[in-house]
């Protein structure tokens, strides 16, 4: 099943190319690859903060901080726990500002854009859950894939927005 799982991801990926972010997606693939086939989840959630890293700094009009990918080495030995808080906080403020952004210039793929967030946004409490509690790995993938490929298929325009 977590074969399936990936090459859904895959598939966002190779969509990302065409109305998404290819580096935000290729990071959300390592990230899965690390939490599905590896029992190394700091590395995976560690990509994650990268993935919101590169999504952060495409919503700013800005290029994604190559240097960031020195955080991986250290990010793999930092508490979990730790690392979630901080990957919570960073997709909040992705979120923030997405949301600023749509109501400056709302469009339908902006609201697709705030859809897929807000699926990714139950995908991550069904997780933390599942950390504390029992995973419930198809709720968190009923969450999950639709909130992948909305991103994938919405987020190359939305840095064309200025807050002021």
């Amino acid at each position: 099943m977590d074969g399936i799982r990936f090459l859904w991801i895959v598939f966002c990926f190779l969509l990302s190319f065409w109305k998404g972010l290819p580096m935000a997606a290729l990071l959300t693939l390592w990230g899965d690859y690390f939490l599905l086939f590896t029992e190394h989840y700091s590395v995976g959630v560690s990509f994650f903060l990268l993935v919101q890293m590169a999504y952060l700094r495409h919503l700013q009009g800005r290029a994604f901080p190559w240097r960031a990918l020195f955080f991986l080495p250290i990010g793999m030995v930092l508490p979990l726990l730790f690392l979630g808080i901080l990957y919570a906080v960073l997709f909040l403020f992705h979120f923030f500002l997405a949301w600023q952004k749509e109501k400056a210039q709302p469009s339908v793929s902006r609201k697709l854009y705030l859809l897929g967030l807000v699926l990714f946004i139950c995908c991550d409490v069904t997780v933390a859950w599942g950390y504390f509690f029992t995973p419930v790995p198809w709720l968190i993938w009923l969450f999950y894939a639709p909130s992948q490929l909305l991103l994938s298929l919405t987020a190359k325009n939305y840095a064309h927005t200025v807050i002021t």
